[in-house]
């Protein structure tokens, strides 16, 4: 019988972390027949397999191992395409959702037939507010999301909190998985991905929704395999907000933020002539680099097939693992 949801759960090097994940799963108030887990490990021989063990009498899990690194985004796609259930929660390792999630969801979603994505609010220790809207894709190029506030029933919105959000199957019909060009660097924070995800779900003409009484602790632990302070992490910062502007919205769109983002916003033009040090000179020549790629793969993607579809994932994965 096909799985109700199936969690995918990507991780690395973090057993400790993924334990207390999957007794958080044990915990939901959800009949656990008609859940599946499925987890995707980045850690190669390094993996944490044995933290998952335990839990195998009490969960129906499959635990994936990837030879190597391929990156957050590599290990979501991948857990997408392995799993079978009617929607997806997508679950970081350092999210514990409450154990009325899942039902609250079937309530949603049985009113509304067009929601086929869900985002949590989340229960986070300084969380920042950055402006008083929720999901929005602003005019200026900032992402708006807010996602700690109750604003007391379920609302539509731009884009949902990647951290712990749901899916269904016929989003990833429509819509396809997430934007491997996001993803290209296994050192990516996933920066953007769920936002594209949404945006790209919106225009299959579906609903992206966020229920604020669908919570989720998230103790938003550093991980491992990337650094939100060295220069690649912020080149690809960079480009990935500026491609998704552009994919979206064109050039033009929300106030030609893709065109300010590109020539005025986070340059360092000024600082290389004011003070040509080698430190400046090299984050104003990341940031031409940056913004080249993203440019570059817009072009790619107006050229390509649009949609990254699991089947095409699939043919990725046999060469990449």
């Amino acid at each position: 019988m096909t799985p109700a949801y199936s969690i995918v759960i990507p991780t690395y090097r973090r057993g400790d972390s993924l334990a207390e994940c999957l007794d958080s799963v044990c915990a939901l108030d959800y009949a656990k027949d008609r859940i599946d887990v499925v987890i995707i490990d980045n850690g190669g021989s390094e993996n944490t397999q044995a933290a998952a063990e335990p839990f195998r009498n009490r969960l129906a899990i499959k635990y994936l191992v990837n030879a190597k690194n391929g990156g957050y985004g590599f290990s979501v796609n991948r857990g997408i395409v392995e799993s079978s259930g009617d929607r997806i929660l997508l679950l970081n390792d350092d999210a514990r959702p409450m154990p009325d999630v899942l039902k609250k969801c079937d309530e949603l979603m049985s009113g509304d037939p067009l929601i086929a994505c869900v985002g949590f609010r989340a229960i986070e220790v300084g969380y920042l507010r950055p402006a008083t809207e929720i999901g929005k894709i602003s005019n200026s190029g900032e992402v708006v999301a807010n996602f700690d506030i109750d604003c007391g029933s379920p609302i539509e919105v731009e884009h949902v909190y990647g951290f712990c959000y749901i899916f269904t199957r016929e989003a990833v019909r429509r819509a396809g998985l997430n934007d491997r060009t996001l993803l290209a660097q296994p050192y990516s924070s996933g920066n953007r991905i769920e936002t594209d995800h949404c945006l790209s779900i919106r225009r299959a003409g579906l609903k992206v929704v966020y229920h604020p009484g669908m919570a989720a602790v998230h103790l938003a632990k550093p991980r491992p395999d990337m650094s939100e302070v060295s220069p690649r992490w912020h080149r690809n910062s960079i480009r990935n907000t500026i491609y998704l502007y552009l994919k979206h919205f064109g050039p033009f769109g929300k106030g030609g933020a893709a065109l300010r983002l590109t020539f005025l916003v986070d340059v360092g033009v000024i600082s290389m002539l004011r003070r040509p040090t080698r430190a400046n000179i090299a984050y104003f020549m990341h940031g031409v680099g940056s913004r080249t790629s993203a440019y570059w793969h817009w072009i790619k993607y107006l050229a390509g097939a649009r949609v990254d579809t699991p089947a095409a994932f699939q043919r990725f994965v046999a060469k990449a693992v």
